[in-house]
């Protein structure tokens, strides 16, 4: 007489992932629809006042950088290497310790560093770079 101990156990079926595929796609859906989804219109905001007023502040005295590296301050133009005498000047006619730097796309980085070295050590106390906002 035979045991069934020496019978094979029955095989289990064979378990696919598709639906765990589908669950899975179904939330990749999901959270791309979910995520670029903007807020409503007709929704209230009241936006803070801010300290200071923008068209009361002075603006910055404003740098021109050309793409041979010439630096014009207002209608004089000067070499970026002896700067320091004439931007202390000019900055000084003005009143001014913050300067707006416009530089050429093709001037080179030492032009530009040589005069970001210069107001440094003139003490300027804010240097913005104005740029052209990316496509």
């Amino acid at each position: 007489m035979m045991s069934d101990i020496d019978q094979d156990p029955p095989r289990r079926q064979f378990e696919t992932l598709i639906p765990l595929i589908n669950v899975v796609f179904l939330l990749l859906i999901f959270f791309l629809l979910a995520g670029t989804m903007t807020p409503a219109d007709n929704v209230a905001v009241k936006l803070p006042v801010g300290a200071l007023n923008d068209a009361e502040r002075e603006m910055p005295a404003t740098l021109l950088v050309e793409a041979d590296g010439f630096v014009w301050l207002g209608e004089r133009v000067v070499d970026p290497k002896i700067a320091h005498g004439p931007l202390r000047e000019y900055l000084a006619d003005k009143g001014m310790d913050r300067v707006a730097v416009k530089a050429d796309a093709e001037a080179s980085a030492e032009s530009l560093l040589l005069l970001m070295e210069a107001l440094r050590e003139i003490g300027v106390k804010q240097v913005t770079i104005v740029t052209e906002r990316g496509r």
